[in-house]
Protein backbone atom coordinates (compact mmCIF):
# COMPACT_ATOMS: atom_id res chain seq x y z
CA UNK A 1 0.00 0.00 0.00
CA UNK A 2 2.99 2.54 0.90
CA UNK A 3 4.51 1.44 -2.26
CA UNK A 4 1.53 1.88 -4.60
CA UNK A 5 1.02 5.68 -2.48
CA UNK A 6 5.14 6.64 -3.48
CA UNK A 7 4.36 5.62 -7.02
CA UNK A 8 1.17 7.76 -7.25
CA UNK A 9 3.57 10.67 -5.79
CA UNK A 10 6.53 10.05 -8.33
CA UNK A 11 3.82 9.89 -11.03
CA UNK A 12 2.48 13.49 -9.57
CA UNK A 13 5.50 15.09 -9.42
CA UNK A 14 6.89 14.10 -12.73
CA UNK A 15 3.24 15.48 -14.22
CA UNK A 16 3.55 18.61 -12.57
CA UNK A 17 7.25 19.10 -13.75
CA UNK A 18 6.39 18.50 -17.14
CA UNK A 19 3.87 20.99 -16.79
CA UNK A 20 6.09 23.42 -15.36
CA UNK A 21 8.50 23.04 -17.80
CA UNK A 22 6.03 23.59 -20.63
CA UNK A 23 4.99 26.89 -19.33
CA UNK A 24 8.23 28.09 -19.06
CA UNK A 25 8.66 26.98 -22.54
CA UNK A 26 5.51 28.87 -23.69
CA UNK A 27 6.57 31.76 -21.72
CA UNK A 28 9.84 32.05 -22.96
CA UNK A 29 8.68 31.81 -26.71
CA UNK A 30 9.98 34.82 -28.39
CA UNK A 31 7.79 37.74 -29.54
CA UNK A 32 8.56 40.90 -31.17
CA UNK A 33 6.32 43.82 -31.74
CA UNK A 34 7.37 45.78 -35.45
CA UNK A 35 5.66 48.71 -36.78
CA UNK A 36 5.88 49.15 -40.62
CA UNK A 37 4.64 52.23 -41.69
CA UNK A 38 4.32 53.37 -45.75
CA UNK A 39 4.94 57.09 -46.01
CA UNK A 40 4.56 60.04 -49.06
CA UNK A 41 6.12 59.25 -51.92
CA UNK A 42 8.80 61.94 -53.43
CA UNK A 43 9.11 63.79 -55.82
CA UNK A 44 5.29 63.19 -56.48
CA UNK A 45 3.98 63.90 -53.40
CA UNK A 46 1.62 61.28 -53.06
CA UNK A 47 -0.20 61.41 -49.98
CA UNK A 48 -1.44 57.96 -48.70
CA UNK A 49 -5.56 57.16 -47.60
CA UNK A 50 -5.86 54.94 -44.82
CA UNK A 51 -9.56 53.60 -44.95
CA UNK A 52 -11.00 53.49 -41.40
CA UNK A 53 -12.44 50.11 -42.16
CA UNK A 54 -9.29 49.03 -43.13
CA UNK A 55 -6.74 50.08 -40.48
CA UNK A 56 -3.71 48.07 -42.03
CA UNK A 57 -4.43 48.99 -45.72
CA UNK A 58 -3.22 51.95 -47.46
CA UNK A 59 -3.27 53.55 -51.14
CA UNK A 60 -1.40 55.79 -53.21
CA UNK A 61 -3.46 56.88 -55.89
CA UNK A 62 -2.10 58.29 -59.47
CA UNK A 63 -4.09 60.71 -61.22
CA UNK A 64 -2.93 60.88 -64.91
CA UNK A 65 -4.26 62.18 -68.19
CA UNK A 66 -3.54 59.34 -71.66
CA UNK A 67 -0.10 58.87 -72.89
CA UNK A 68 1.53 60.44 -68.97
CA UNK A 69 3.47 57.98 -66.98
CA UNK A 70 4.28 57.70 -63.11
CA UNK A 71 7.74 57.96 -61.85
CA UNK A 72 7.87 58.09 -58.29
CA UNK A 73 9.45 56.06 -55.16
CA UNK A 74 7.49 55.16 -52.02
CA UNK A 75 9.41 54.98 -48.68
CA UNK A 76 8.38 52.58 -46.15
CA UNK A 77 9.40 52.60 -42.35
CA UNK A 78 10.17 49.51 -40.39
CA UNK A 79 11.32 49.65 -36.69
CA UNK A 80 11.63 46.38 -34.72
CA UNK A 81 10.38 48.46 -31.45
CA UNK A 82 9.86 45.80 -29.21
CA UNK A 83 11.30 41.96 -27.85
CA UNK A 84 10.99 39.57 -25.78
CA UNK A 85 13.89 36.80 -24.67
CA UNK A 86 16.15 36.20 -27.03
CA UNK A 87 16.57 34.99 -31.00
CA UNK A 88 18.62 35.25 -34.13
CA UNK A 89 16.80 36.81 -36.79
CA UNK A 90 13.77 37.29 -39.27
CA UNK A 91 13.39 39.33 -42.58
CA UNK A 92 10.37 41.70 -43.58
CA UNK A 93 9.52 40.37 -47.44
CA UNK A 94 7.25 42.78 -49.88
CA UNK A 95 5.45 40.82 -52.18
CA UNK A 96 5.80 41.42 -55.79
CA UNK A 97 2.98 43.85 -57.12
CA UNK A 98 -0.03 41.64 -57.98
CA UNK A 99 -2.63 43.60 -60.71
CA UNK A 100 -2.97 45.26 -63.71
CA UNK A 101 -0.56 48.64 -62.74
CA UNK A 102 2.53 48.12 -64.18
CA UNK A 103 6.34 49.69 -63.49
CA UNK A 104 6.22 48.59 -59.94
CA UNK A 105 9.67 47.17 -58.06
CA UNK A 106 9.61 46.62 -54.25
CA UNK A 107 12.53 46.24 -51.98
CA UNK A 108 14.80 43.38 -51.11
CA UNK A 109 14.36 41.40 -47.90
CA UNK A 110 15.09 43.37 -45.41
CA UNK A 111 17.11 41.45 -42.57
CA UNK A 112 16.46 42.05 -38.99
CA UNK A 113 18.73 40.64 -36.33
CA UNK A 114 18.72 40.44 -32.28
CA UNK A 115 22.32 41.67 -32.53
CA UNK A 116 21.33 44.94 -33.32
CA UNK A 117 18.42 45.55 -31.57
CA UNK A 118 18.62 47.51 -28.02
CA UNK A 119 15.88 47.86 -25.62
CA UNK A 120 13.74 50.67 -25.75
CA UNK A 121 15.19 52.26 -28.78
CA UNK A 122 13.28 51.18 -31.79
CA UNK A 123 15.69 50.01 -34.82
CA UNK A 124 14.32 51.29 -37.86
CA UNK A 125 15.11 50.64 -41.75
CA UNK A 126 14.03 52.02 -44.73
CA UNK A 127 12.66 49.80 -48.11
CA UNK A 128 11.56 51.95 -51.16
CA UNK A 129 9.01 50.84 -53.54
CA UNK A 130 10.01 52.46 -57.06
CA UNK A 131 7.73 53.36 -59.67
CA UNK A 132 8.33 53.44 -63.54
CA UNK A 133 4.99 53.19 -65.31
CA UNK A 134 6.16 54.40 -69.03
CA UNK A 135 3.61 55.98 -70.86
CA UNK A 136 0.13 54.75 -70.03
CA UNK A 137 -2.21 54.80 -72.82
CA UNK A 138 -6.08 54.44 -73.05
CA UNK A 139 -7.27 51.59 -75.13
CA UNK A 140 -10.28 53.65 -75.94
CA UNK A 141 -8.98 57.63 -76.30
CA UNK A 142 -12.12 58.99 -75.03
CA UNK A 143 -13.17 56.56 -71.71
CA UNK A 144 -10.97 56.76 -68.41
CA UNK A 145 -9.04 53.35 -66.76
CA UNK A 146 -7.71 52.48 -63.17
CA UNK A 147 -4.87 50.03 -63.25
CA UNK A 148 -4.15 48.54 -59.32
CA UNK A 149 -1.97 46.98 -58.00
CA UNK A 150 -0.89 45.00 -54.39
CA UNK A 151 1.75 45.02 -52.40
CA UNK A 152 1.35 42.47 -49.13
CA UNK A 153 4.30 43.02 -46.22
CA UNK A 154 5.38 40.00 -44.07
CA UNK A 155 7.65 38.75 -41.95
CA UNK A 156 9.54 35.45 -43.28
CA UNK A 157 12.08 33.05 -42.51
CA UNK A 158 12.73 33.39 -38.77
CA UNK A 159 15.14 31.94 -36.69
CA UNK A 160 13.99 30.04 -34.04
CA UNK A 161 10.92 29.47 -36.23
CA UNK A 162 8.87 30.04 -33.29
CA UNK A 163 9.41 33.85 -32.90
CA UNK A 164 6.27 35.01 -33.23
CA UNK A 165 4.68 38.93 -33.83
CA UNK A 166 2.78 40.69 -31.34
CA UNK A 167 -0.63 41.48 -31.81
CA UNK A 168 0.55 45.57 -31.84
CA UNK A 169 2.62 44.80 -34.97
CA UNK A 170 1.65 46.33 -38.26
CA UNK A 171 2.13 44.53 -41.43
CA UNK A 172 -0.23 46.47 -44.06
CA UNK A 173 -1.40 45.91 -47.34
CA UNK A 174 -0.38 48.61 -49.94
CA UNK A 175 -2.73 49.51 -52.98
CA UNK A 176 -1.14 51.30 -56.10
CA UNK A 177 -3.45 52.81 -58.23
CA UNK A 178 -2.96 54.97 -62.07
CA UNK A 179 -6.36 56.38 -63.04
CA UNK A 180 -5.86 57.67 -66.34
CA UNK A 181 -8.42 60.34 -67.85
CA UNK A 182 -8.53 61.66 -71.38
CA UNK A 183 -6.75 63.67 -72.72
CA UNK A 184 -8.37 66.97 -72.54
CA UNK A 185 -6.50 68.02 -75.86
CA UNK A 186 -9.47 66.85 -78.36
CA UNK A 187 -7.40 67.57 -81.42
CA UNK A 188 -4.29 66.49 -82.95
CA UNK A 189 -2.43 66.86 -86.17
CA UNK A 190 0.35 65.05 -87.88
CA UNK A 191 2.69 65.10 -91.17
CA UNK A 192 2.89 62.08 -92.90
CA UNK A 193 4.29 60.95 -96.35
CA UNK A 194 1.87 59.79 -99.38
CA UNK A 195 1.76 56.18 -97.24
CA UNK A 196 0.59 57.65 -94.24
CA UNK A 197 4.14 57.38 -92.66
CA UNK A 198 4.90 59.88 -90.29
CA UNK A 199 7.93 62.25 -91.29
CA UNK A 200 11.30 61.97 -89.68
CA UNK A 201 13.67 64.12 -88.22
CA UNK A 202 17.55 64.18 -89.51
CA UNK A 203 18.42 61.29 -87.71
CA UNK A 204 15.51 59.39 -89.28
CA UNK A 205 13.42 59.08 -86.11
CA UNK A 206 9.76 59.43 -86.46
CA UNK A 207 7.90 62.79 -85.36
CA UNK A 208 5.10 61.39 -82.93
CA UNK A 209 4.63 64.60 -81.50
CA UNK A 210 1.11 66.47 -82.61
CA UNK A 211 1.77 69.48 -83.63
CA UNK A 212 4.94 69.53 -84.65
CA UNK A 213 7.08 70.96 -87.08
CA UNK A 214 9.81 68.76 -87.10
CA UNK A 215 9.69 66.54 -89.87
CA UNK A 216 12.23 66.85 -92.79
CA UNK A 217 11.83 66.35 -96.63
CA UNK A 218 15.06 66.89 -99.09
CA UNK A 219 14.49 69.35 -102.54
CA UNK A 220 16.40 67.91 -105.64
CA UNK A 221 16.91 70.21 -107.92
CA UNK A 222 18.15 70.18 -111.77
CA UNK A 223 21.88 71.22 -113.44
CA UNK A 224 20.16 74.86 -114.14
CA UNK A 225 19.17 74.84 -110.08
CA UNK A 226 15.15 73.88 -110.75
CA UNK A 227 13.55 72.12 -108.10
CA UNK A 228 12.61 69.14 -110.11
CA UNK A 229 11.43 66.85 -106.97
CA UNK A 230 11.26 66.43 -103.09
CA UNK A 231 11.80 63.45 -101.19
CA UNK A 232 9.59 62.07 -99.81
CA UNK A 233 7.32 63.27 -103.21
CA UNK A 234 3.94 64.00 -101.71
CA UNK A 235 2.35 65.03 -98.41
CA UNK A 236 -0.56 64.78 -96.18
CA UNK A 237 -1.46 66.93 -93.83
CA UNK A 238 -3.70 65.18 -91.46
CA UNK A 239 -5.76 66.35 -88.41
CA UNK A 240 -7.95 64.43 -86.04
CA UNK A 241 -10.93 65.37 -83.71
CA UNK A 242 -11.96 62.82 -81.03
CA UNK A 243 -15.80 64.31 -79.93
CA UNK A 244 -15.78 64.08 -76.16
CA UNK A 245 -18.55 66.69 -76.49
CA UNK A 246 -20.75 63.55 -75.33
CA UNK A 247 -23.48 64.28 -78.28
CA UNK A 248 -23.22 63.61 -81.73
CA UNK A 249 -21.90 66.81 -83.37
CA UNK A 250 -21.97 68.22 -87.31
CA UNK A 251 -18.57 69.75 -88.19
CA UNK A 252 -16.46 71.56 -91.34
CA UNK A 253 -13.33 71.16 -91.65
CA UNK A 254 -11.19 73.61 -93.11
CA UNK A 255 -6.89 73.80 -93.84
CA UNK A 256 -4.77 77.07 -94.64
CA UNK A 257 -1.77 75.77 -96.16
CA UNK A 258 1.96 77.37 -96.79
CA UNK A 259 4.03 76.80 -99.31
CA UNK A 260 2.33 73.50 -100.49
CA UNK A 261 -0.36 73.18 -102.92
CA UNK A 262 -3.30 70.63 -103.25
CA UNK A 263 -2.33 67.67 -105.21
CA UNK A 264 -5.26 66.17 -107.68
CA UNK A 265 -8.86 67.00 -108.03
CA UNK A 266 -10.05 65.27 -104.84
CA UNK A 267 -6.72 66.06 -102.49
CA UNK A 268 -9.03 65.78 -99.18
CA UNK A 269 -10.84 62.96 -97.25
CA UNK A 270 -12.27 62.33 -93.95
CA UNK A 271 -13.27 59.32 -92.16
CA UNK A 272 -14.99 58.95 -88.81
CA UNK A 273 -13.32 56.11 -86.73
CA UNK A 274 -15.33 54.12 -84.09
CA UNK A 275 -14.15 54.09 -79.96
CA UNK A 276 -11.83 51.51 -80.55
CA UNK A 277 -9.96 53.49 -82.71
CA UNK A 278 -6.23 52.45 -82.58
CA UNK A 279 -3.74 55.42 -83.54
CA UNK A 280 -2.27 56.91 -85.99
CA UNK A 281 -1.62 53.89 -88.27
CA UNK A 282 -0.58 53.49 -92.09
CA UNK A 283 -3.32 50.96 -92.01
CA UNK A 284 -6.00 53.82 -90.76
CA UNK A 285 -4.38 56.05 -93.26
CA UNK A 286 -5.75 53.75 -95.98
CA UNK A 287 -9.11 53.78 -94.57
CA UNK A 288 -9.38 57.93 -94.86
CA UNK A 289 -7.87 57.69 -98.36
CA UNK A 290 -10.57 54.95 -99.52
CA UNK A 291 -13.23 57.45 -98.05
CA UNK A 292 -15.52 59.52 -100.00
CA UNK A 293 -13.33 62.27 -100.88
CA UNK A 294 -14.46 65.96 -100.41
CA UNK A 295 -12.51 67.61 -102.89
CA UNK A 296 -9.83 70.34 -102.96
CA UNK A 297 -10.96 73.57 -102.41
CA UNK A 298 -9.46 73.57 -98.70
CA UNK A 299 -12.31 72.58 -96.81
CA UNK A 300 -15.02 69.70 -96.60
CA UNK A 301 -18.76 70.39 -94.84
CA UNK A 302 -21.09 68.84 -92.69
CA UNK A 303 -19.56 65.44 -91.16
CA UNK A 304 -21.24 63.76 -88.65
CA UNK A 305 -19.05 62.60 -85.54
CA UNK A 306 -20.93 60.36 -83.26
CA UNK A 307 -20.26 60.99 -79.15
CA UNK A 308 -17.25 59.13 -78.63
CA UNK A 309 -15.69 58.72 -81.88
CA UNK A 310 -12.99 60.19 -83.90
CA UNK A 311 -12.70 61.97 -87.41
CA UNK A 312 -9.62 62.19 -89.41
CA UNK A 313 -9.35 64.33 -92.31
CA UNK A 314 -6.05 64.63 -94.56
CA UNK A 315 -5.00 66.92 -96.97
CA UNK A 316 -3.38 65.54 -100.08
CA UNK A 317 -0.17 68.18 -101.14
CA UNK A 318 3.15 69.00 -103.21
CA UNK A 319 5.55 71.18 -102.79
CA UNK A 320 4.84 74.72 -104.25
CA UNK A 321 8.78 75.21 -105.18
CA UNK A 322 8.69 72.71 -108.43
CA UNK A 323 9.32 73.86 -111.49
CA UNK A 324 11.16 77.62 -110.21
CA UNK A 325 14.17 78.04 -109.39
CA UNK A 326 15.78 77.01 -105.80
CA UNK A 327 16.35 80.06 -103.50
CA UNK A 328 19.75 81.38 -103.08
CA UNK A 329 19.40 80.49 -99.62
CA UNK A 330 18.39 77.35 -99.30
CA UNK A 331 19.79 75.11 -97.14
CA UNK A 332 22.28 72.38 -97.72
CA UNK A 333 21.73 69.89 -95.44
CA UNK A 334 19.07 68.83 -93.55
CA UNK A 335 20.63 70.02 -89.62
CA UNK A 336 19.67 73.85 -90.66
CA UNK A 337 16.74 73.16 -93.26
CA UNK A 338 14.87 76.34 -93.89
CA UNK A 339 12.41 75.92 -97.10
CA UNK A 340 9.31 75.55 -94.44
CA UNK A 341 6.03 74.22 -95.50
CA UNK A 342 2.96 74.49 -92.91
CA UNK A 343 -0.85 73.93 -92.49
CA UNK A 344 -3.27 74.53 -90.09
CA UNK A 345 -6.39 72.90 -89.74
CA UNK A 346 -9.54 73.27 -88.57
CA UNK A 347 -12.62 71.57 -87.33
CA UNK A 348 -15.52 73.54 -86.22
CA UNK A 349 -18.97 72.62 -84.79
CA UNK A 350 -21.81 73.77 -86.37
CA UNK A 351 -22.96 76.13 -84.08
CA UNK A 352 -20.25 75.18 -81.47
CA UNK A 353 -16.92 75.31 -80.85
CA UNK A 354 -13.19 75.45 -82.50
CA UNK A 355 -10.62 73.40 -82.82
CA UNK A 356 -7.29 73.89 -84.59
CA UNK A 357 -4.04 71.92 -84.90
CA UNK A 358 -1.13 72.94 -87.00
CA UNK A 359 2.00 70.98 -88.51
CA UNK A 360 4.49 70.91 -90.63
CA UNK A 361 8.12 70.53 -92.17
CA UNK A 362 10.91 71.91 -93.44
CA UNK A 363 12.82 71.54 -96.54
CA UNK A 364 16.62 70.97 -97.89
CA UNK A 365 18.92 70.90 -101.15
CA UNK A 366 19.94 67.59 -101.70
Amino acid sequence: MKMKTLFSALAITAAGLATAVSAQAASTKPVVTMDVTPRISSPMNIMLVQPADKANSYTYTYALTDGEEVTDEIPVTMCLTGSTNTWDHFYVNFSKANGSASGITVPSDTLFSFSEFVADQPTCKTGTIRIASGQLKLTDPTVGETLAANINISPKDGDPSTLSFSTASNFPDIHIRYEVKPALNDTTCFTTDSEGNLLAKCDGTAVTASGSYDGRFAINTNKKNIEVSTNPGQFYYNILWTNMTGEDQTVDVSFAASNVSAKGANAIHAYVLPPSFSGVTPENFQLVNDAIPGGSDGSIENVNVPAGWTLWANYHLSWSGIGAPAPGDIAPTCGVANQEMAVIGTVAEVGGAVHTCGSGASGYKK
